[in-house]
């Protein structure tokens, strides 16, 4: 795995199974459901029947459980592109991606000194997510956040051109799901991803390593999620600067 962009490194680590959250800064801390689903917990923006409503194998617990089954576990990144960054992305790694949400929200600044003094700004703010694996038999889980910031509500992606972002009126359900193969039907996500569907590709978006993907209109924020063996080696660290690549 590279670096997507040019930026600087506000976190990094390991999921915390117990109450599955990210910090996005140092004190600020996200569930993983309504970072990536936009909702919380079995709060379902789409209707779903009880019988998959009490299913063990949906959400961000079986997907930690898959993870932990397959000896492996998951970490994440946060990287914070300034003004001043280059302000294109490219893809990190070999992956597969499956379908993206865009959850509309707000467009509060994601500048360190800011969010360390507002709760709930990667929660609230406007975001493109994009589901997917890359390497191994078993299709390990692979996300990718391109988090909109103020001035940054443009969020563009090379391989979606159906994606229009900073809309002065979303009509509800202010959710917007995009799936690029029939890989959505199932895994842990697969009730959650339901109505908003377009017409299907014939397999998945398939990035290379470095690949242009897309880009902010100025500086804004990635948020990178995945899962690779129990004993790998992260060689970054918060407040370190990065180049893309």
């Amino acid at each position: 795995m590279c670096s997507p962009c040019d930026g600087c490194v506000l976190t990094v680590g390991e999921i915390n199974s117990a109450d599955s959250t990210i910090d996005c800064v140092k004190g600020r801390s996200y569930r993983l459901d309504e970072f990536m689903l936009g909702v919380k917990g079995d709060e379902r923006v789409h209707d779903i029947t009880s019988e998959a409503k009490d299913h063990p194998h949906i959400g961000i617990e079986a997907l930690l459980n898959e993870v932990n089954e397959r000896g492996n576990k998951i970490f994440y990144s946060v990287i914070y592109l300034s003004p001043g960054d280059y302000h294109r992305f490219h893809s990190p790694a070999i992956f597969d991606a499956h379908y993206r949400r865009h959850i509309v929200g707000y467009l509060e600044p994601v500048n360190p000194v800011y969010v360390k003094h507002h709760r709930d700004v990667f929660k609230h703010n406007e975001r493109v997510n994009i589901f997917g694996n890359w390497f191994g038999a078993d299709k390990n889980f692979f996300f990718m956040s391109f988090v909109g910031a103020l001035n940054v509500g443009s969020i563009k992606l090379d391989f979606d051109e159906s994606l229009v972002t900073n809309k002065s009126v979303n009509p509800s359900p202010y959710m917007y799901d995009k799936a690029f193969s029939a890989s959505h039907e199932s895994g842990p996500f697969a009730p959650y991803i339901k109505d908003g569907l377009s017409s299907l590709s014939q397999s998945e978006i398939k990035l290379e390593k470095g690949q242009l993907i897309g880009r902010f209109e100025m500086g804004s924020t990635i948020v990178l999620i995945w899962e690779s063996p129990a004993n790998s080696s992260i060689h970054i660290e918060e407040g370190m600067k990065v180049k893309l690549g």
